[in-house]
C-alpha cells in the first residue's frame, strides 16, 4: 500500500478519536503573549510584512479593503509572513462589504505535504462559520489531485473530509463589524466572534508544527480589515 494511502487510512481510523472528541472549553488568550505581527493599517499604503497574491486591496481611512478582482479566477489573498509557529492567536477586525465569506487561513510557505501548504482555516460568512483541517482533508494531496480531475472519492476519503471539518451557524450583518479571534493550541482550533465562543474542531493537522504564514482571504467584493494581531505563547 503507497504511503500516503497508508496514512489516509490510518487518520480515518483515528479520527473519531480527535475530532469533535466533546465540546472543549474555551482557550484562553492569557496563553498568547508574544507579538509576532500587528498592523491597524494607519500608513497609506500595505505595510513591507505583507505580500498581496492575487487581488487588489486598499489602505484607506485606517481600514484595509481586499478585492477580488474582475475575472482574475481566483480571490484577494493579503499574506502576512511570520517566524515559524504551532500554537497562535490571530485577531482581527472584519466588516463584510459584497463578498460572500472571508477565509483565515494559516499555511507553511513552500511545504509540499500539501497543496500549496495549506494546513487549516477558519471561513467566516454572515450566516455560518467553518472551522477546516486542510491538511489532513480538503488540501490533502491525493484528495485535493482528485478533486481537481473530478475523480470520485473513496468512501474513507469522503468521511475523511467531514471529520476534518465543524460548522456553526451565526448571524452576522453587513456593514457591522465584528472582532474575530481564532486561537490554535495544539490540535485544537476555536474561533470567537465578539469574545464569544463559536466553535472547536480537534483535527490532527492542526497541531503542524511550522506554521509560517497567515492569510486574509476576500473572494468577490469585498470585505474591509482592521487592526490586526498575530501572538504565541
Amino acid at each position: 500500500m503507497p504511503y500516503q494511502r497508508f496514512l489516509l487510512t490510518l487518520v480515518c481510523l483515528l479520527a473519531p478519536l480527535s475530532a469533535f472528541a466533546g465540546a472543549p472549553e474555551a482557550i484562553s488568550g492569557d496563553d498568547y503573549h508574544k507579538t509576532l505581527a500587528s498592523d491597524d493599517f494607519s500608513e497609506s499604503k500595505l505595510g513591507k510584512q505583507w505580500r498581496l497574491y492575487k487581488g487588489s486591496s486598499v489602505v484607506k481611512d485606517g481600514v484595509l479593503q481586499g478585492i477580488e478582482l474582475e475575472g482574475g479566477g481566483h480571490a484577494a489573498v493579503h499574506q502576512l509572513k511570520t517566524e515559524p509557529y504551532s500554537d497562535v492567536e490571530l485577531t482581527v477586525d472584519l466588516k463584510f462589504a459584497g463578498s460572500p465569506s472571508t477565509n483565515l487561513t494559516f499555511n507553511q510557505h513552500k511545504f509540499k505535504g500539501s497543496h500549496a501548504g495549506h494546513l487549516c482555516r477558519v471561513v467566516v460568512s454572515p450566516t455560518k462559520v467553518t472551522l477546516r483541517d486542510g491538511k489532513t482533508g480538503v488540501f490533502n494531496n491525493e484528495i485535493f489531485k482528485k478533486r481537481q480531475a473530478k475523480e470520485k472519492l473513496t468512501e474513507e476519503e469522503q468521511a475523511l473530509l467531514k471529520r476534518t471539518q465543524a460548522v456553526f451557524p451565526v448571524k452576522l450583518k453587513k456593514d457591522q463589524w465584528y472582532t474575530v479571534t481564532v486561537r490554535i493550541k495544539g490540535d485544537l482550533m476555536q474561533a470567537f466572534i465578539d469574545g464569544k465562543l463559536i466553535g472547536s474542531l480537534r483535527s490532527p493537522g492542526i497541531a503542524h508544527p511550522t506554521k509560517d504564514m497567515i492569510g486574509l482571504v476576500t473572494p468577490k467584493q469585498s470585505i474591509y480589515y482592521d487592526n490586526v494581531k498575530v501572538r504565541v505563547p
